[in-house]
Order: structure tokens, then sequence, then C-alpha cells
């Protein structure tokens, strides 16, 4: 045993162990009745990593009519030992294919991934590969969660590859399901199946367990002991794959930089990029993997509690829970003196409360039950019991909040996640349960329940939208036989922001089909948008514009208020401004007037009283000489569409443009804001700055 371990031969043998027995789970038992262990040698068969620590602990165990009985004054010791081996080319070889063996669909996913990411940096058609990659992706820790269910349950063949083939069916329906979302929904979906495979991968070994395994003691010695060891194993390892690849990445990225410039060899800038996928997927879950490929194979992981942990739990996390539950205890008791509604704000809060709660419980639950830490399962309870009044008012705060403004994904889930709370906490309170598989269980049933069908987030708020801009359209008598018609009278400010903020998100996240019932057909009025899935931001605001003025309605912007105040701004990325015919630069940055030193003259920037011109002064010994230039013309552009926006209110820089010429002037004003004040008597431009460039010429004599 000693020579396959590398530790030496028959001196060794003699000296420490004397074996005779097997090497089982790091334990060896000798017939005179002592057993020795090997904690975390990292030994997978008789193979033993490099850089491996092995500390060996002899415990007599006395057996009746045996010499051994003779040690029993002798209760432990301890024996200490380490060696450092370069691994082999060969053995790293055949640890890469004993990972490859174990989780072919999980290593072939992170390949496909990087396969498309690669592709995807230079494609003209990258939404393909994007999708690809966001495909393989979500395969990487939903076919982990089926091989590490199948390696503790000792699955068969058939039914290993019947969840593999089931898994991919999932990941190939969101290939497939993806280009009918609009680009807000593609990363909301995106994130919610991401977290729901994630908590899988935390509980699938564990679902339908016995309570108990055979042999062992301590906090391993039961299902959730296990679980909890278990979770701690991926974390550490997930931490210390990110950290190799951290500096993998970084180093080769410094090695690119120094060939690039010091040896004069062209590196381009999507060298990097594609260096980070090839990082992060597959030499980051290949990484991974290897740490993790054993991590059941023990009838018992291993029981030491890191006391860095328990200091951080204890002593800072808690605190800060107990803290921030008496600032919400006090809340509470602000509302109830003052009868006002929650904060919108208090969402925030409560939700991280809770985070930070369920996290510093769990991270202390292997120690619970120790002596000196009976009073952590006092405090899960009326930590659990404190929260359910902040929960409460969480739910008011947002069944007030949809209550004005409907339904939408980020109101559902936050509705959703607070009536998981509530079921969490009352759960503990009455239960009394010490059972923490419970968590991730049913956060991810929650998580994939609000998925799809009529029930998931999605389909709940485009019908909730759609019944609130019927039921505007009806109060304004612009419904009709199930049609809608132009307003017929004055539609107040408010019900024209509601029917521009509801046309805007449909447009935007869901698309028009739900309301081409109310219209017949767009075609004909929404010429912008592409058939009738959601569009990005920017086109969803011009869609949202024509389809509200087609109704006779104003159309009112996302920051528009009852003032009418608009606000513009300047797109000025990778776009190149000829200035040939110019000879200053000068930044414009105060508002309503700034003035200048140029070439021993004044010349001063303002806008005039009446907020319509933008007129340039240039004083000479001579005199002064004032240019106007009218700021309405570029405004009616702006808002009768002929300038497109690239992003709601804002706008290509180059088109954001005024310009103007006198005898002794010739101006040209690149624009990087606009404030706009809307009213019956006109606009009035009320805040701005920019980009002046200036000719001054000959003064007139």
């Amino acid at each position: 045993l000693l020579e396959k371990t590398g530790l030496g031969g028959e001196e060794h043998a003699r000296l420490f162990l004397q074996p005779s027995g097997e090497f089982d789970n790091i334990m060896l038992a000798t017939p005179q009745g002592i057993v020795v262990y090997a904690t975390n040698p990292q030994v997978e068969g008789w193979d033993v990593s490099p850089f491996a620590f092995l500390t060996c602990v002899a415990r007599a165990r006395p057996i009746p009519g045996t010499a051994a009985a003779a040690l029993s004054s002798r209760r432990e010791t301890s024996l200490s030992f380490a060696w450092m081996r370069l691994p082999s080319v060969d053995h790293l070889i055949a640890s890469a294919r004993a990972t490859a063996a174990s989780f072919p669909l999980v290593l072939g996913s992170a390949i496909v991934a990087a396969a498309a990411g690669l592709v995807a940096v230079d494609a003209s058609d990258e939404d393909f590969w994007l999708r690809l990659l966001f495909a393989a992706a979500l395969g990487l820790p939903l076919f982990f969660s089926v091989r590490m269910a199948a390696e503790r349950r000792a699955w068969r063949p058939t039914r290993l590859w019947t969840a593999r083939l089931l898994g991919l069916a999932l990941v190939a329906g969101f290939f497939f399901a993806w280009p009918a979302w609009s680009e807000t929904v593609r990363i909301e979906r995106l994130l919610q199946a991401a977290i729901a495979f994630h908590l899988l991968a935390a509980f699938a070994p564990f679902v339908g367990a016995g309570e108990r395994r055979s042999g062992g003691s301590g906090i391993g010695a039961n299902l959730q002991g296990e679980f909890w060891e278990y979770n701690k194993t991926l974390f550490l390892r997930f931490l210390i794959s990110g950290l190799y690849s951290a500096v993998l990445f970084v180093g080769l990225a410094i090695a690119l930089a120094g060939i690039d410039n010091l040896l004069g060899v062209k590196v381009e800038e999507e060298t990097y990029a594609r260096l980070w996928l090839l990082i992060a997927f597959i030499f980051n879950t290949w990484f991974f993997l290897a740490g993790v490929r054993a991590v059941l194979a023990d009838a018992e992981l291993p029981a030491e509690y890191p006391i860095g942990l328990k200091v951080f739990s204890q002593y800072v996390l808690i605190p800060l829970v107990t803290v921030y539950l008496a600032i919400l205890t006090l809340y509470l008791g602000r509302i109830l003196i003052t009868q006002t509604w929650p904060s919108g704000w208090i969402g925030y809060l409560v939700s991280s409360v809770a985070v930070a709660g369920i996290l510093s419980l769990l991270l202390v639950y292997p120690i619970s039950d120790r002596t000196e830490n009976l009073w952590v399962a006092t405090y899960a309870r009326w930590y659990y019991l404190a929260l359910v009044p902040s929960i409460v008012m969480l739910l008011l705060a947002i069944w007030k909040r949809i209550d004005q403004y409907g339904i939408t994904e980020r109101r559902y889930f936050l509705a959703v996640l607070a009536l998981w709370l509530a079921g969490i906490a009352i759960f503990y309170v009455v239960s009394r349960s010490r059972n923490i598989l419970v968590i991730p269980l049913t956060l991810c049933i929650v998580a994939v329940a609000t998925f799809g069908g009529p029930w998931s987030a999605y389909s709940v708020s485009e019908a909730s939208q759609v019944r609130r801009l019927t039921g505007l359209l009806a109060a304004n008598e612009m419904l009709e036989g199930g049609r809608a018609r132009a307003a017929e009278r004055e539609v107040s400010f408010e019900d024209r922001r509601e029917v521009s903020a509801i046309l805007r998100y449909l447009t935007q996240t869901h698309g028009t089909g739900a309301i081409e019932p109310l219209f017949g057909s767009l075609a004909e009025i929404d010429s912008v948008g592409e058939e009738t899935r959601g569009s990005k931001r920017h086109e969803a605001e011009s869609r949202a514009r024509t389809i509200t003025e087609h109704l006779g309605l104003a159309y009112v912007g996302r920051w528009e208020g009852e003032t009418g105040m608009v606000h513009l701004f300047a797109e000025r990325r990778d776009e190149v401004i000829p200035i040939a015919d110019y000879d200053y630069a000068l930044r414009w940055e105060r508002w309503p007037s700034d003035s200048f030193h140029v070439a021993g003259e004044t010349v001063i920037v303002q806008i005039g009283s009446d907020s319509a011109f933008v007129r340039v002064t240039r004083t000479t010994p001579g005199g002064a000489e004032q240019l106007s230039i009218p700021l309405e013309p570029l405004y009616r552009r702006i808002r009768s569409g002929a300038i497109a926006s690239v992003r709601p209110d804002v706008y290509p820089a180059s088109e954001l443009r005024l310009e103007g010429e006198s005898d002794g002037l010739a101006v040209a004003i690149y624009l990087n804001n606009l404030s706009v004040r809307e009213s019956p008597d006109g606009s009035k431009f009320s805040g701005g700055g920019g980009d002046i460039y200036l000719r001054l010429k000959d003064p007139p004599r």
C-alpha cells in the first residue's frame, strides 16, 4: 500500500502501519486493533494526486483477547508526513480522460459553448451563435445535476442516458424557442433557467434519498449533513476553479500584450475575447469537474467545519441581519402610526434581509446542534417569525404597485418571491424543522413553474397590460365594438402617459400580437416593427409613438412629466465629425450662458430670453456681432421622427447639429444634451450643452 502511494517501502510499513488490511474509505485496519485514518489525502483509487498532504491518526481500539488491549492507555497518537510529486503527462492525460468519461455531456456543452462564442466574435449573424452559446451554457448545470444524481443513486446506464436525453430535449427546446422572444424576455428567461438548473445541481443527488446512510458519524452522517457538505465542496471548488481561471487568463493576456508591444507581432483585440471563452468554458469546466469527480464516492464526506466560516456567520452576518430586521420592525411601527403605504424601496431591503438571513442560517447549520451553539435553533425560529411582518409589508407594497400599474415581469417575480419567503417562514416556525434541503428544492420548483404556461410571468404580465390598455381606451370612449378608435375628446395627461407606457412595454417586451385585435391590422399603422414580436428598446419607442399618434393622442415619453419636460441626448460612440471648415473647438457646458476668450476676443454663447435661439456674440475692438441659430426646426425634426433614435431619447450626434454663419462668424454646434419644456404656446429650451466649432472671419469694416 505504501509503495503504491509513493510513501516508501518496508521500513515505513514496520514503523507506522504493519498493513494487513485493505485500503477502504481512507482507512486501514490492522489485526491488532490499530485504525489509521488519512484525512484529505486527495486519493483517487491508487492514484495519489500531486502536492497532496497526508495526516495519519493512529487510534487505539482495544479488541478483547488481543495484544492491543494493552494500548488502552494510549488514546491517540498523531503522525504527520507529506510529499510533493510533480504530475506526469500520463497522469494528467489519464485524469482528463477519466473526467471526460464521467461528465461527457457537461464537457460537450462547454466545448459547444466555447466554439459558438469563438465564431460569434467575428460572425456577421451573431444571433444564431449567441443563441447556441447560451443554450449550451444551460447544459452545464443541467447535465452536471444528472450525473451527480446518477452517481449517488447508482443508476443503470439506461436510466442515466434517458435522463441525459431528456436534458438534451430541454436545451434544444430553449434553443429553438429563443427567436420568438424579445431581447428583454430572452435575458429574463435565460437567468430564470440558469437559476433553476443551478439549484437543481444543489439538491438533485439527495431528492428521494433515505435519512441516513450506512456508516459514519458526525455532521456528515445524515442526509442533511451530507447535503451541506456536498454544497460546501461544490462552492469551494467553484471558487478555486474561478481563481485558477482568472490567474491563467490574466497571465496569458499579459503575455499576449507583451508579444504585441515588445515583439511587434500584432495581436487583435478579438484574441483576448477568444482566450477568455476558451478558459472560461473549457479549462474552468474541466478543472472544476476534475475536483468533484469523486465527491460522492465516500460513504461520508469530510466532517471539518471551517473556523473562518463560523466567525463570519456568527459574528458578522447574523448581527447584520439582526440590525436590518430591527430597522424593518421600526419602519413597520412608523407605517402603523402614520397610516401610510410602504415605500416601493422596501422590496430591496426585505429581499436583502431574507437572503442574508437564510444564508447565515445555512452556514451555521452543521454546528447548530453542538452544546455551545444551541442558541442557533432559537435564533432561527425568531428570525423567521420576525421576518413575517416585513414580508406582509412587502406584499402590501407590491399589491399597491400592481393595482396602480398592473403586472410586469419584475413585479410578478417580486410577488412570487415574497409569497415563497412567507411559505418558508411559516414552514420553519410551525414545524420547527431543520430540513435545509427544502430551501433550494422549493425555490427551483418556483423557478420552473413560472417559466412557461398561461400562469408564467410572461403570459400573466402581457394579459395584465392588455387589460389595462383596453380599460383606458374604454374609459376615454376610444373603444367601439372591440376595436380601438381615435380620441374624440380631450384625454388627460395621466391617461396619455399610461397608454404610451403600456404600448411601449408591449412593443418592447411581448410584441404587438396581443393588441392586434384592437386595431384590425397593425401592419398599415406600425411600419417600423418586425412582424408582431418584441422589438429593441429604441425601435419599441418609435412603434409605441406611431400607434399612440394613430389613436389621436400626443405621445408621452419615458421621462416626460405633466409639465411636458423632454430630455434628449447624443450618441457619440464610434462617430467621426468633420471640422475642416473651423478653427477653434469650444466645450459649452454652462447654461444658459457661457463665455470664451478666442484669439484675444470674447465669444459669448447663450440662449435668448425667448428660449428659442442659440445666440453667439463676438466682441471685437470695433464692436459686437451677434449670430442667432433657431432651435425649433431641429426639435421638430426629432419629434416628427425624421431623426431616428438609436435608443429611447438618444440620437446620433451628427444629427443633433446646429449651423449658422454671418459676416464675421461661422458656427457649428453639436449638442450633447438638450432639455425642452413643451407647452401650448410652443417649445422652450431650458437646458443643454455641447461642442462648438468656430471660425472667426475678418471683422467687417
